[in-house]
C-alpha cells in the first residue's frame, strides 16, 4: 500500500499592530490642571534660550479636574487614552471628577515630590495597584488595589487591599518612589530609596497575590543623608538604568537589573542646584534634570561610561523655574511646571542634546488651572513601546510586520523614512515615508531558529536618528499536525520523502 505525502508549502501573514502608548494620555497635576492628548491643538510658542517663535502642533487641550495638589500626583489612562482615574497620593478620583468608591484615607502626601504611582496588578486585567508615599521620610510606603470592574466601570478600592504597608526597607523612606516592569513581562517592581549616613535601594516586587513581603535592599555607595524633601526617581523605559533627584547639589544613577531587583554601578553627581524632578529623554541617551532656575541636560550614555561622573560636561539653561520636573509626555516632548502660571514649557526635541527648542507655552493653556510643583508620575514601562505579536514566527514563511508612526512637528522634525532591521544579518531595508500616511508594513522570512530582536528606526530628512522600536521574534521550525486518521503531517518544509 502507497503512503501518499503530501509536497506543501504553507504562506503565513501575521499583522504585528505596534501602537503609541495612551496609558498617559490624561494629566491630572496642580490646582484643577487636566490635559488630555485626545483632542490636540495648535499654537504659537514663545521661543527661550535662543529657540525662535513657532507654532507647535499635537499639543494637549486643557480639561478641569478635581485634583489640589502641591507637588506629587499620579494619573492612568487605559490602552485607548479613556482617563481611569487619577491622585494626589490620598484620595483617588474616577473619570468623572468624583472621588472613586473608598478612595479617601491613602497614606501618601500632597507635598511629597512623587506621592505615589500606578502599576498593573499581575494578570488581572481589570485590577491595579495604587502606590502612595509619605512626606519626607515618615517610612509611609503602601499600596491599595483598585478595581475597575466595580461601581459600573468607575472602579472602586478594595477595602482589603487598601493602605497595605511596604515594610522592611532600608533608611529612611519618603518623597520618592517609582516602578519599573520585571524582565518576566509580567510582574513588576516598586522601588523607593531610603536616606541616610547609608542610603539604600529597596525593591518589592508585585505579582498576581500582591507585593512579596521582603524587599530586595542594596546598600548605595553614595548617599543622600538630609531628612527632608527630595527629588524623584526615575527608570529609563527599558528598566536598566535610573537617576534619583536629591534636592540638594547632587543626584545618583545608575544600572538596575530587573530580573533580580538588583542595583549596581551607582555613582553621584555633585555640585548642582536642588536636584528635584528629572525625566529621560524618548531615546534614553539624555537625563534631565530640574534644579533652582535652572535645567541640567546630561549626555547619560557618557555618564554611564564615565569610570568619573565629574568629567561629563553637561548643559545648563537659566529658566527660573524653581524646582521644576520635567515629564516626557505621550507625544515625545518633555513638559514641565512654572509655579503658580497657566502656562507650562516644553522641550519640543527632547533626543537633539546639541540642538534643542526650548518654549513658554501660551499664558491661557492651563485655562483655569495653575500649576504647582509637579506633574504627574508614570512608571517608566508606560512608555515603553509594546508589540501585539504572536508568540513565534516559523521558518521558511513570510510574515509581515506593521508599524504606525507618530507624525507630529514641525515638519523639519519629522521621520522621512524608516530603516527595518531584522537582527539575522539580511540587509536592512530602507523603507520612504509618504506624507498623510502612518501605517507602514514590511515583510521578512527567517531562514533559521532562533531569538532575534527587530528594530526600526525612523530618520530625518537631515539623517538625524529618532527614537527606535524593537520587537522580539521568536523564530522555530513549526509542525502543523492534522487528524491522524488522514496521516498527513503538514510541516515547516516544502517537500517530505514519500515512503513507499
Amino acid at each position: 500500500m502507497k503512503k501518499v505525502i503530501l509536497a506543501l508549502v504553507i504562506s503565513v501573514v501575521v499583522c504585528m499592530q505596534i501602537q503609541a502608548q495612551k496609558e498617559a494620555n490624561n494629566w491630572a497635576f496642580g490646582q484643577n490642571v487636566g490635559l488630555t492628548w485626545n483632542t490636540t491643538q495648535s499654537l504659537t510658542a514663545t521661543g527661550l534660550a535662543g529657540t525662535a517663535n513657532a507654532v507647535l502642533d499635537g499639543l494637549p487641550t486643557f480639561t478641569r479636574t478635581s485634583i489640589v495638589t502641591q507637588e506629587g500626583c499620579f494619573s492612568l489612562s487605559d490602552s485607548d487614552g479613556n482617563l481611569l482615574f487619577y491622585s494626589d497620593g490620598m484620595t483617588i478620583w474616577d473619570k468623572n471628577n468624583a472621588v472613586m468608591t473608598n478612595g479617601t484615607g491613602l497614606t501618601g502626601h500632597n507635598s511629597s515630590a512623587q506621592s505615589g504611582i500606578i502599576l498593573p496588578y499581575p494578570n488581572s486585567p481589570n485590577k491595579y495597584m495604587a502606590v502612595s508615599i509619605g512626606i519626607n521620610w515618615t517610612n509611609m510606603l503602601s499600596y491599595t488595589a483598585i478595581d475597575m470592574s466595580q461601581a459600573g466601570g468607575l472602579g472602586a478600592v478594595i477595602a482589603s487591599e487598601k493602605n497595605i504597608l511596604l515594610s522592611g526597607g532600608m533608611g529612611g523612606i519618603g518623597e520618592s518612589v517609582t516602578s519599573i516592569r520585571h524582565a518576566n513581562g509580567t510582574d513588576y517592581w516598586i522601588v523607593a530609596p531610603g536616606r541616610g549616613a547609608t542610603s539604600y535601594f529597596n525593591a518589592w516586587l508585585a505579582t498576581s497575590t500582591g507585593v512579596i513581603a521582603t524587599p530586595i535592599v542594596t546598600t548605595s555607595p553614595a548617599s543622600i543623608n538630609h531628612s527632608s524633601a527630595c527629588g524623584y526617581i526615575k527608570f529609563t523605559a527599558d528598566g536598566k538604568h535610573f537617576a534619583w533627584g536629591g534636592n540638594n547639589a547632587e543626584f545618583i544613577y545608575g544600572d538596575f537589573d530587573n530580573s533580580t531587583g538588583v542595583f549596581s554601578n551607582i555613582k553621584k553627581v555633585s555640585g548642582l542646584k536642588n536636584t528635584y524632578g528629572l525625566e529621560f529623554s524618548p531615546s534614553m541617551k539624555y537625563l534631565y534634570i530640574g534644579g533652582t532656575a535652572v535645567l541640567y541636560v546630561f549626555d547619560f550614555e557618557a555618564l554611564l561610561a564615565a569610570s568619573n561622573p565629574s568629567t561629563v560636561t553637561y548643559k545648563t539653561y537659566n529658566l527660573g523655574i524653581d524646582r521644576n520636573t520635567p515629564q516626557l509626555a505621550p507625544d515625545g516632548r518633555i513638559y514641565f511646571c512654572a509655579y503658580q502660571k497657566s502656562y507650562l514649557y516644553v522641550i519640543d526635541n527632547p533626543d537633539e542634546y546639541n540642538n534643542l527648542k526650548i518654549y513658554q507655552l501660551p499664558n491661557s493653556f492651563l485655562g483655569t488651572g495653575l500649576c504647582r510643583i509637579g506633574l504627574p508620575s508614570f512608571a517608566a514601562s508606560w512608555f515603553s513601546a509594546k508589540a501585539t505579536e504572536k508568540s513565534f514566527v516559523c521558518t521558511g514563511n513570510d510574515f509581515r510586520y506593521t508599524v504606525e508612526i507618530n507624525m507630529v512637528g514641525p515638519s523639519a522634525d519629522l521621520p522621512t523614512r524608516l530603516e527595518w532591521d531584522f537582527g539575522d544579518g539580511s540587509a536592512k531595508v530602507n523603507q520612504s515615508i509618504v506624507s498623510g500616511n502612518t501605517i507602514y508594513k514590511q515583510t521578512h522570512n527567517y531562514t533559521s531558529t532562533g531569538k532575534y530582536s527587530i528594530s526600526i528606526t525612523p530618520y530625518r530628512a537631515d539623517g538625524v536618528a529618532l527614537s527606535k522600536t524593537t520587537i522580539p521574534a521568536n523564530v522555530i521550525d513549526c509542525v502543523f499536525k492534522t487528524n491522524r486518521m488522514i496521516r498527513i503531517d503538514l510541516q515547516n518544509t516544502a517537500t517530505k520523502e514519500a515512503n513507499r
